[in-house]
């Protein structure tokens, strides 16, 4: 049986500990950061930093200082906007507070593990390419090569097939010229 946190029945407007399975951390990705005017359980106002997530069914966090550098460590990044679309790990950690013993949301220290992409020619990992994720490039290939495949793959499809696209064009002009023997003198012998 799932138990429901009483706090879930409140149904507040930002992501709290309470809003996590126990022992199951959330995989989001990030859609923007930004500093909102935040109504506390008090009804006092605060500006605070929040973080929005791409997926419509995670509400927004209130990002504090310790999980904002957490993930400007995990990304490699101290600038907001270099956040939006890459995916975190948020988990549940016991941390003191107000001189006890609370539940706080953390981001993990790890990017979170994606299913591996492989390539179904080379069998490597599809990675990124240019502006495009992985997960792009293995969709665009499954649809235009019926299977899943790195950029260096597909380019080489792409080119074998371009070659023989040309071929084919040279030899379909070359099919309508071959000389059959037939003149138009053979034509009325044989009539």
């Amino acid at each position: 049986m799932e138990l429901t946190h009483w706090k879930k029945l409140t149904n507040p407007d930002y992501l709290g500990a309470y809003a996590l399975e126990p022992g199951k951390d959330l995989i989001a990705t990030i859609k923007v950061v930004n500093s909102e005017m935040v109504i506390g359980s008090d009804g006092k106002k605060e500006e605070c930093t929040v973080m929005h997530f791409s997926e419509k069914t995670i509400k927004p966090m209130i990002l504090n200082v310790t999980n904002a550098k957490q993930i400007a460590k995990l990304l490699k990044s101290p600038y907001v906007e270099e956040w939006t679309g890459r995916k975190i790990q948020i988990g549940v950690e016991q941390v003191k507070a107000f001189g006890e013993l609370v539940e706080a949301l953390r981001i993990r220290p790890f990017l979170p593990k994606e299913d591996e992409l492989i390539c179904a020619d080379c069998k490597n990992t599809i990675q990124p390419f240019g502006n495009s994720p992985a997960k792009a490039i293995a969709a665009h290939t499954q649809t235009k090569y019926g299977r899943m495949l790195c950029s260096d793959c597909a380019a080489k499809i792409k080119a074998k097939q371009e070659a023989q696209a040309a071929a084919s064009d040279v030899l379909g002009g070359a099919t309508n010229t071959i000389d059959t023997g037939d003149t138009p003198e053979t034509n009325e012998r044989e009539k």
